[in-house]
């Protein structure tokens, strides 16, 4: 066997381990891309008529739009940045019930933004939203109990949010239900159920799909071994950030000629459709 083949064999028992640093890092990194992006969903984006009756609603109580001016201090959009009023109106929206604000509250309080960073109280706040079928909040659950945050580390709930988020098409949440059925975490191993969940997941680009995919396709593990293939998912999953893809890059790149090599680049270049 390859010592390159060898490396990979040894990477892939500890993704897992990996997988979790990186969700941690992520977690505890300050940067709260989740709350943006569904903050930026829920805000008026700059419709100026439309603002007075929305503060009026919110005045009112109406929860969604409550969580619009929320979303609006939160953004600055068409008003000064103001985080505390942000969260007082998620505040107000999700104690109606409402799963987005509830999601958002999440999102702030594992990160530590405007609040002090509390992975109880987020997982409280992603629970009763995931209940409600919240991707989002599903997926974020999911990850708590993954990793043990806030919540007893629970492998089985983990993949049982998982697969709820996956099934709305949450690539996130496809990714690491992929992964775990990979690696048999909570289950017993599965790679056609894993190829599933990862390539719908690389579809959407996701960078730790396209990690674990390449290794599936380095080792010809539940796929037909195939070097080239495994080196363009490597590369798009570096390129997206996954740091463990970018070892195993190394390594699977050290193994190829120079035009295998190139045929690689091209086909992350060209995007990877994956039957």
């Amino acid at each position: 066997m390859a010592g390159w083949l060898r490396v990979l064999m040894v990477l892939s028992l500890s993704w897992g381990a990996v997988m979790a640093e990186e969700q941690a890092g992520r977690m505890l990194a300050g940067s709260n891309p989740g709350a943006l992006r569904l903050a930026r969903t829920l805000s008026l984006q700059g419709a100026e008529p439309e603002r007075p009756a929305l503060f009026r609603a919110a005045e009112r109580g109406e929860a969604s739009a409550q969580i619009q001016v929320g979303s609006m201090y939160y953004l600055g959009d068409g008003v000064a940045p103001d985080l505390p009023r942000a969260l007082g109106w998620y505040r107000l929206a999700a104690r109606q019930g409402d799963p987005k604000a509830q999601t958002l509250l999440g999102m702030l309080h594992a990160e530590g933004e405007g609040v002090p960073r509390d992975p109880v109280a987020a997982a409280q706040w992603f629970r009763l939203a995931a209940e409600q079928g919240e991707a989002d909040a599903q997926a974020r659950l999911g990850e708590q109990c993954y990793l043990g945050l806030g919540v007893a580390r629970d492998l089985d709930a983990a993949r049982a949010w998982f697969r709820q988020a996956a099934t709305q098409g949450d690539a996130g949440a496809q990714a690491k239900l992929g992964a775990m059925c990979y690696l048999g975490e909570g289950a017993p191993r599965d790679t056609a159920e894993a190829l599933k969940w990862l390539r719908l997941a690389a579809a959407q680009d996701d960078p730790v799909a396209q990690g674990c995919l390449g290794l599936m396709y380095a080792l010809g593990d539940g796929v037909p071994r195939d070097a080239v293939t495994a080196y363009a998912l490597l590369l798009r999953a570096r390129d997206g950030g996954n740091a463990l893809a970018a070892r195993t890059f190394r390594t699977v790149e050290q193994g190829l000629t120079a035009s295998q090599v190139e045929a690689g680049r091209l086909l992350a270049l060209g995007g990877l459709q994956l039957q």
